[in-house]
This record gives structure tokens, sequence and C-alpha cells, in this order.
């Protein structure tokens, strides 16, 4: 068995850097850490972020295996001023806002389809009240 201390970074493939990057920093708050030619390493309140350009890149399927989305955790008191930011921005919200899980969660797109999620619960929340 391996020792895994925790998630180290997460990389997202997107098709245009430098909107991604604005996105990420207007939407998230997330500050840069390296800026590099085809990618740019960001930091969210200490979660690791790479996002990495792909020319040409085709955008991926619904139904298709792979990540489904990214949760970031907020905290309750912070949620509906996200929510109302979100709609203010004209972001694509895809689920929610809902209270789901032991918290409340909205699901929402970033500029390439990539689907995140602002949840406010705990996993222990979480698995007390899932069926």
């Amino acid at each position: 068995m391996i020792n895994v201390q925790g998630i180290n970074h997460i990389t997202i493939k997107v098709s245009d850097l430098k909107k991604a990057t604005h996105f990420y920093q207007e939407i998230l708050g997330a500050k840069i850490v390296h800026k590099g030619n085809t990618d740019v390493y960001l930091d969210i309140s200490g979660v690791w972020i790479c996002l990495m350009e792909i020319q040409k890149a085709k955008p991926k399927q619904k139904n298709q295996i792979g990540v489904d989305h990214f949760a970031f955790s907020i905290v309750k008191e912070d949620f509906n001023k996200a929510t109302e930011y979100l709609k203010e921005k004209q972001v694509t919200i895809t689920r929610g806002p809902i209270e789901r899980g032991g918290g409340w969660t909205i699901n929402f797109l970033d500029r390439d389809g990539n689907e995140l999620e602002l949840y406010t619960g705990s996993l222990y929340e979480r698995m007390k009240n899932w069926k």
C-alpha cells in the first residue's frame, strides 16, 4: 500500500490559457504561482490547480469516462453571495443552488465546460445524509 498524504495538484485541460486563467482568477480568486508557455499554476485557498492549454482541443463528451467535476469548500455564510456572483457573471449553472447531502451546493461550468462545484458541507455530513 502507498501512504498517500493528500492531493498534490489537479491539472485541467483548457482550450485558451489566457481566458481560462482569467475565469479562475475572477470567479474563484485564484492566484498565479507560475506562468509557462502552455500552462499556468494557480493557488485557490491552498488547492494547487494547473491549467494546461491543449491546442485544437475537443470538448469532452458528457457520458465519457473520466473526472466528473471538482468541488470546492465554501462556508455556508458565503454561499448565497457566491451564488449571486456566479449569476451576475453569467456563469453557466448546471445544478442548484440546492440543499443536498448535509450542505448547500451549486454546480457550474468553466469556459471549456469543465464542471465545478461549491459545497458548504463536510464529508461526514454528506455520508450521514447519503442514501
